[in-house]
């Protein structure tokens, strides 16, 4: 019997590269949970986490220029 992609991620077998990449500390359930998302979705977190970056990148700038100033 084929073993489904979730059953994999979620209980690798000893030996796999999953099993690996679990022992080396990558969390499997968030691969997982992108998996789930939808081409869309996944663009969507993205551009909002670019959104974010560029707005702390932003914050970060008036800070610096702030404190030029003083």
């Amino acid at each position: 019997m084929k073993r489904s992609l979730e059953d994999k991620l979620l209980n690798p077998l000893p030996g796999s590269k999953v099993a690996a990449a679990k022992e080396f500390g990558i969390d499997l359930t968030l691969t997982l949970k992108n998996l789930r998302l939808t081409p869309q979705q996944r663009i969507d977190q993205l551009q909002e986490v670019m959104r974010f970056h560029h707005e702390i990148r932003e914050q970060a700038k008036l800070q610096l220029r702030n404190k030029k100033a003083l």
